[in-house]
């Protein structure tokens, strides 16, 4: 069963320990990466949309071993609001041996989307420095079957400074990263540690029983086994196509390899993708909404994109891996701040939608004192200046955890968290079902 996910925002140290390293210098022709990198994010509730290109990566050796150089075959595009709670592949890589005491991440093109008003709206991002170099707590010791995982957390509040008030009109960015790492533990993983959740990509190669697939940031090979599960029209590996789009769910194995565990087909080749918040909704029920970009599978540069809902989009909430109910999320009961993405089976303007998915996001908010708040369940104030609160016009959302679920910052009335959840709508009502935990 999945964690659910409760990040206490103001605890924002990640401890590096113990073994594991990430990144890579090419190994030889056909070795198996040793090592998986991720990124995620520590929320800045002020700011919808955080992308930036991270262009190199390097280890910082301990004498005899020397410093690597550039651990990145190319720069990534990465857009952090969305990962809030959660880590996502920047790279699978090889790293040579050896003992490394920190990191030295190179980055570029900051784009920041904030709410003015009501609207989401791009301002000019400056970088004050384009690299950011992490201390490990421990040295990390490499060996050629690490099978490690290096998670780069973007502490957001603390990298970018958004100036003008109440309008925001520009941004400067001074990137802040904290790590730990992780030694994958096949079936027993949680994303920071080998699992991979929601892989989206353009599959760019079929080998069976083995596919790759090309995601904004990174380029991971999974194999396929019996127990693989197969979605959307597709019932086996040799109905996928080169050119699909889809979403992947995976696991590390032993030997560093990755297993793909479900394969969702989310377009053709002709199709498209896009996900971002909800700023606007039009009708009741919708027939259309307007989302603030975040990330799809076309080179889009909008802040904003329209989508068009109709008698045939259909409509789902995944709750991940938790065996619960969810609320209603249709037509009408859709609202502005809900994270979305919208499938369609070609691109265009507005995109049309075949399938709209209601997706994870994080919700900062201070934990009211009534009702009294238990681990399964409390309430979060809302900031009004976040850009959830912006959006939304929520000032609390009720907030079930589910049962069973380890609960690493237990709520107390005051305390200020971060949850990732599934946000539902109900006429002015916000509720969130948690899906992860983890401290931030």
């Amino acid at each position: 069963m999945k964690k659910v996910t409760v990040f206490a925002l103001l605890t924002l140290a990640l401890v590096l320990a113990g073994c594991g390293g990430g990144g890579s210098t090419p190994g030889p022709v056909g070795a198996v990466p040793n090592a998986t990198v991720n990124t995620g994010d520590a929320v800045n509730p002020a700011i919808l949309k955080f992308e930036m290109n991270v262009t190199a990566l390097t280890l910082t050796g301990v004498s005899p071993t020397v410093t690597t150089g550039n651990l990145l075959s190319k720069p990534a595009e990465v857009e952090f609001v969305h990962q809030a709670g959660t880590m996502e592949p920047l790279a699978i890589v090889n790293i040579p041996a050896g003992t490394y005491s920190g990191a030295t991440l190179t980055v570029a093109n900051p784009e920041v989307v904030v709410v003015n008003g009501t609207t989401p709206t791009s301002v000019p991002a400056t970088l004050s420095s384009t690299t950011a170099t992490v201390t490990f707590t421990s040295n990390v010791v490499v060996t050629a079957t690490s099978n490690s995982v290096l998670n780069f957390d973007l502490d957001l509040a603390a990298s970018v400074t958004l100036n003008g008030s109440p309008t925001i009109t520009s941004a400067t960015v001074a990137p802040k990263f904290t790590a730990t790492t992780a030694t994958a533990n096949p079936g027993g993983e949680d994303d920071d540690s080998g699992e991979i959740d929601d892989a989206h990509g353009s599959v760019t190669a079929i080998t069976a029983p083995n596919f790759t697939i090309q995601t904004k940031s990174s380029t991971i090979t999974f194999a396929t086994d019996a127990n693989t599960k197969f979605k959307d029209g597709l019932t086996q590996l040799s109905d996928l196509k080169v050119g699909d789009i889809v979403e992947v769910d995976g696991t590390t194995k032993s030997d560093g390899t990755k297993l793909a565990t479900k394969v969702e087909r989310e377009g053709g080749q002709a199709g498209d993708e896009a996900e971002g918040v909800i700023s606007a909704v039009t009708g009741s029920p919708a027939t259309s909404i307007t989302i603030a970009h975040q990330v799809s599978s076309s080179t889009t540069t909008a802040t904003t994109i329209d989508i068009t809902i109709n008698a045939s989009t259909v409509f789902s909430a995944r709750p991940d891996k938790l065996n619960i109910t969810a609320p209603a999320f249709d037509a009408t009961h859709i609202g502005k701040g809900q994270r979305v993405e919208a499938d369609a089976a070609a691109a265009g303007t507005p995109l049309v939608a075949t399938k709209l998915k209601l997706r994870e996001q994080g919700i900062v908010g201070t934990v009211a004192a009534a009702p009294a708040p238990t681990n399964s369940a409390f309430t979060l104030n809302i900031d009004p200046t976040s850009a959830f609160g912006k959006l939304s016009g929520a000032t609390s959302v009720a907030v079930t955890i589910n049962n069973g679920a380890s609960l690493k910052t237990p709520p107390t009335a005051g305390a200020t968290l971060l949850v990732r959840g599934l946000v539902f709508v109900n006429g002015a009502t916000y509720t969130l079902i948690g899906t992860r935990e983890d401290h931030n």
